[in-house]
């Protein structure tokens, strides 16, 4: 506890807000993969009625959508990587500036949600709907059982969940970390990607339970990655 007895966040709990990924969690985590929160299109559910102030739900928001990869984008624009699809979506919250580069990038998401009535996917602090299923079920699948859930700030008190329970009511947090510390997934604020943080062998095995689109962070790899090399 520190003087305002307010609980001191521990790093395997929490993320980078800039800067280097891999430097921020070394001693802790061997490998960051940066999961990529896919866009989505209404199947069921017709996102052309719905507005803003009255935006489905996840729940409702899993039911009636699928989810479009960030793959999928490029074979649908004119977009030659994912960089260029980070930078544009970061232009669209403005969280970079808005230079004409920026811009453009920007236009094309636009442009795709308008002609092709794909969404892109939310800034958050939280996973992306359409993943919280299948990484809760991949770590229940390695033999956890438990889950902590944790705010990003300090003096918001982590809570422990059963997994299976955490799988009906599809609940995550900004950080969420198994008890003994071997592995956590964590949601930067303004980012459209989720950092799953472990050894590259228990990665690698949720990798093969559930093939999740994104990419393994090099010593180089920042928060920013769109702008950096990856």
């Amino acid at each position: 506890m520190n003087e305002n007895n307010r609980l001191i966040p521990e790093i395997y709990a929490s993320y980078p807000y800039d800067g280097k990924i891999l430097e921020y969690y070394s001693g802790l985590f061997e490998s960051v993969y940066i999961l990529l929160h896919p866009f989505y299109t209404g199947v069921t559910l017709n996102l052309d009625t719905e507005n803003f102030d009255n935006w489905p739900d996840d729940a409702v928001s899993r039911k009636g959508c699928e989810a479009v990869t960030w793959q999928q984008v490029i074979e649908l624009t004119d977009f030659e990587n994912i960089s260029q699809i980070d930078i544009g979506l970061r232009a669209l919250t403005r969280d970079l500036d808005l230079n004409e580069q920026n811009k453009k990038y920007a236009s094309m998401i636009k442009k795709l949600c308008c002609e092709s009535g794909i969404m892109y996917p939310d800034e958050t602090r939280i996973i992306s709907p359409f993943l919280t299923h299948p990484i809760l079920s991949s770590i229940q699948k390695l033999g956890y059982s438990k889950l902590w859930l944790g705010e990003e700030f300090s003096y918001i008190p982590p809570t422990l969940h059963n997994i299976e329970e955490l799988l009906i009511s599809q609940q995550t947090y900004h950080c969420n970390y198994t008890e003994d510390h071997q592995l956590l997934f964590a949601t930067h604020w303004d980012s459209h990607c989720t950092f799953l943080c472990s050894s590259k062998k228990i990665i690698d095995q949720i990798l093969e339970i559930h093939p999740f689109e994104g990419f393994f962070c090099t010593p180089n790899t920042e928060v920013y990655w769109g702008l950096h090399d990856i």
